[in-house]
């Protein structure tokens, strides 16, 4: 069952290079995880440094992977080294009515 992830960052520092190291971490992500099956990314409308992104994984036990992985250490190590602060609060699910594979729901 897809297992569901979102995200609001609020960063400080150089909106430009942080939506760069968010796309990286995205990219990164998608290529060393077989368990993600899509990463969607924006940024908030009202406010620049706010960005909203939502994860999805095949099940649980792929989300733990991707936590326990390098990609998320190694993106919170490059913000930290431009001396970006980032704060985010994150909600977790499974999703409750599953489509067939290759339908969605809308």
């Amino acid at each position: 069952m897809t297992y569901i992830v979102h995200v609001t960052a609020m960063v400080e520092g150089d909106r430009h290079r942080i939506e760069a190291l968010i796309d990286e971490y995205r990219y990164s992500c998608l290529k060393n995880q077989p368990g993600m099956d899509q990463f969607y990314v924006c940024r908030s409308l009202q406010e620049d440094n706010v960005f909203l992104y939502t994860q999805i994984f095949k099940d649980a036990q792929a989300h733990k992977a991707h936590l326990e992985g390098g990609d998320p250490q190694q993106f919170f190590d490059k913000m930290a080294e431009q001396g970006f602060r980032f704060q985010g609060q994150w909600i977790a699910g499974v999703e409750i009515d599953t489509p067939p594979p290759g339908r969605g729901l809308n």
